[in-house]
């Protein structure tokens, strides 16, 4: 049965004909969409409750949702969807880059064109599923990906580091262990929370990155490595080797102790009960034996940063320092960390000179 859809208001019969003709091509280019009061709120709501089911990683999930929650529906809510347009997102972005943030400071141009993109999927699978006739993002103007681009990552000096860790160690430390093996692999924090005993090698000085802890809404969330290329091998040094036995011996003894009040989880951190360190817990304690120690502000992730740039400044290969920290392209890694890179300009210079004079 044919379906037959009214609409009055024209004020001319050729304003009547344009927009049946108007809605003819709609038809025929499989453009039309049938009108909805959804608001751009309930979309978000009912778009973020759909993404576990695509496989999207929780803490990405819970990233994208802290962004909604907190930009994205005080100012776009009330919006019927399919009247949301261009100039609404410009001013959104605006509103963002000026008085945006807490107490009204200003949001980082990464900040903003982060929305933009959570915008922009979001958009996309309301087109896809004919719920708005177009991705009115793609006309938006959010700041440019060169002025969104992450600044020169923090990073301590190999003295720096070294005077940091000799504090940690003396300080008597529960997590002088980890930090020690966070700083000389680059692990991330939630591949550090995740490892197991079954996934070392102290005989051969390896261990493999399997699973991960993080943290979401304050809640520790096991998981999978955060892509393929996460899951991956590392060669440890000989003294974070023997750092390991002391800390696996002194973990026996506390199993000891604890008797039935053992939890036994496997996991190479724990605390005295034998349960796994929260992601938090780990990022807390860090800062506070960094402020103890005087030393430059540096966040947990930034020993992965010092441990990277320390790699490269030594003349490591950096398909190698990439493999090392699971990046997926060497690329990224020459993009964050090839400034650090030394005398890689002048030793090429040196090259093409004694290739052509022949000296």
């Amino acid at each position: 049965t044919r379906r037959q859809i009214k609409r009055r208001g024209f004020r001319t019969k050729a304003e009547a004909v344009d927009a049946l003709n108007d809605l003819t091509t709609q038809l025929d280019n499989d453009l039309h969409v049938e009108p909805s009061r959804l608001t751009v709120a309930d979309y978000f709501d009912h778009w973020l409750e759909t993404l576990p089911v695509t496989g999207l990683r929780t803490t990405t999930i819970a990233s994208y949702r802290r962004k909604v929650d907190s930009y994205i529906k005080p100012h776009l809510g009330d919006i019927r969807l399919q009247e949301l347009n261009a100039a609404d997102l410009d001013r959104l972005y605006g509103h963002m880059r000026t008085v945006g943030g807490v107490s009204g400071r200003p949001l980082s141009a990464r900040t903003v064109r982060y929305a933009h993109s959570i915008i922009g999927k979001a958009l996309s699978d309301a087109e896809r599923k004919s719920l708005v006739q177009r991705n009115v993002a793609r006309l938006a103007s959010p700041p440019s990906p060169t002025a969104a681009r992450a600044k020169e990552p923090r990073v301590w000096s190999p003295q720096e580091l070294g005077e940091f860790l000799s504090f940690v160690e003396a300080s008597g430390s529960a997590h002088y262990p980890l930090l020690r093996l966070a700083a000389f692999t680059g692990m991330r924090r939630s591949e550090l929370c995740g490892l197991r005993w079954d996934d070392v090698d102290l005989d051969g000085a390896t261990l493999t990155v399997r699973r991960t802890v993080t943290s979401v809404d304050h809640e520790r969330v096991e998981g999978a490595p955060k892509s393929a290329r996460s899951r991956r091998n590392i060669d440890v040094d000989e003294g974070t080797v023997r750092i390991l036995r002391t800390w696996r011996r002194e973990q026996r003894e506390l199993r000891l102790l604890a008797g039935e009040g053992w939890i036994e989880t496997g996991l190479v951190f724990t605390m005295p009960d034998g349960t796994g360190w929260h992601p938090d817990v780990v990022s807390r304690q860090f800062r506070r034996l960094v402020e103890a120690s005087g030393l430059p502000k540096l966040s947990v992730h930034g020993l992965r940063h010092t441990h990277t740039t320390h790699l490269l400044a030594t003349g490591q290969n950096p398909r190698l320092v990439a493999e090392r920290l699971g990046h997926a392209d060497v690329s990224f890694t020459l993009q964050v960390y090839g400034h650090v890179l030394p005398g890689q300009q002048a030793d090429a210079a040196a090259a093409v000179a004694k290739l052509v004079d022949g000296q």
